[in-house]
């Protein structure tokens, strides 16, 4: 039953939030315990749930204990997918990790020139080796993932040409949300040893989910295509190995004309 719990939890974390308040969390941690109690027909443990304040809390703790434990796992993940794109393996790395975080342009593809500083192709947005990697790693490897359990989700989303399945943006969001907090935690000479939370992240989660959201609106054709196309090369990926921020300006840094339609 809490391994059930548990899997319903990263669910929320891909299609719903990565860090939702603290009463929605409650009411959802609640809800995940008492259909998987009902799921696996313990009626006991339901009828104690529903009965025991302190025992409900007792495994509500447990979940959320297992969402933290998660949330470690997608930066850990993290940390080890970045260094050899972004060429951060040398002594001094500051002037890489400034253009990377400036604009939040590690979210593109890059180009190294002649003194190894990046470019961004501002055309592919979300569309870069390390987003694919840790999403792969994440959510896709597994077969007990939820990209593995819960495939035709992907497909429920897509408002594409042709209904191919679609990345959602609660995922593509807590990824590129641990891609800034490991580039900051490597500018500020912090350990990558720091903790994953919302009370530090979610600015950054919602500046990702903000305009996400706007790209969805103001490019609605290009944006079901570039996530139809992340979850493409997630798959390809996947094959190949087992055989407080302004919330308007955001789309400026983009080159929204030049994305791909259909």
């Amino acid at each position: 039953m809490i391994q059930c719990g548990i899997l319903e939890v990263k669910v929320y974390i891909a299609f719903k939030h990565r860090y939702p308040d603290l009463v929605t969390k409650n009411v959802y941690t609640r809800d995940i315990l008492l259909k998987a109690a009902q799921y696996h027909s313990v009626v006991p443990i339901e009828k104690r749930m529903r009965t025991d304040n302190e025992y409900l809390l007792a495994l509500t703790n447990l979940i959320d204990a297992c969402a933290s434990l998660f949330r470690s796992e997608i930066k850990d993940v993290t940390s080890k997918n970045i260094v050899g794109y972004f060429r951060l393996g040398g002594f001094d790395c500051d002037a890489i990790l400034d253009q990377l975080l400036t604009n939040h342009s590690y979210i593109f593809p890059q180009t190294f020139d002649a003194v190894g500083l990046p470019s961004p192709n501002r055309q592919k947005p979300y569309q870069t080796q390390p987003v694919f990697l840790i999403l792969y790693e994440v959510f896709f490897k597994s077969s007990k993932s939820v990209g593995a359990q819960f495939s035709q989700r992907f497909c429920d989303i897509a408002k594409n040409k042709g209904g191919r399945p679609e990345i959602p943006i609660p995922m593509l969001a807590i990824v590129c949300t641990a891609i800034r907090a490991t580039l900051l935690a490597k500018r500020n000479k912090s350990s990558d040893d720091f903790k994953f939370t919302g009370n530090q992240f979610l600015d950054i989660y919602n500046h990702h989910v903000s305009l996400l959201g706007s790209i969805r609106n103001k490019a609605p054709i290009k944006f079901h295509k570039m996530m139809s196309d992340i979850y493409e090369e997630i798959l390809r990926f996947r094959y190949s190995v087992t055989g407080a921020y302004d919330q308007d300006d955001s789309l400026s840094f983009l080159d929204l004309d030049g994305m791909e339609d259909e």
